[in-house]
């Protein structure tokens, strides 16, 4: 979490819905932090983290942070920000 976001997206979703989205789709837990944010971690099969996603409220929406570590993990997590998948 302390590198720089790979890409910001913003969602007219709450933070509360794209993080619950995110989480149940990858089957893990929000994190709730301090400053109203919740962050949601996406492990590989190793138990490392490849995804790491900090959803912020914005105004009635919401601001997504989205970090890559590395590897390789399934685009579903598109669904949860708005991003269309490319066919």
């Amino acid at each position: 979490m302390s590198k720089a976001p790979t890409e910001v997206f913003h969602s007219p979703k709450s933070a509360d819905e794209v993080a619950f989205c995110l989480a149940n789709k990858n089957n893990t837990a929000p994190m709730p932090r301090d400053d109203g944010s919740r962050v949601v971690l996406i492990k590989n099969g190793y138990g490392g983290v490849s995804l790491a996603f900090s959803v912020f409220p914005e105004g009635t929406g919401s601001r997504i942070e989205y970090r890559k570590e590395f590897g390789t993990i399934g685009g579903i997590w598109k669904q949860c920000v708005g991003i269309k998948e490319e066919k």
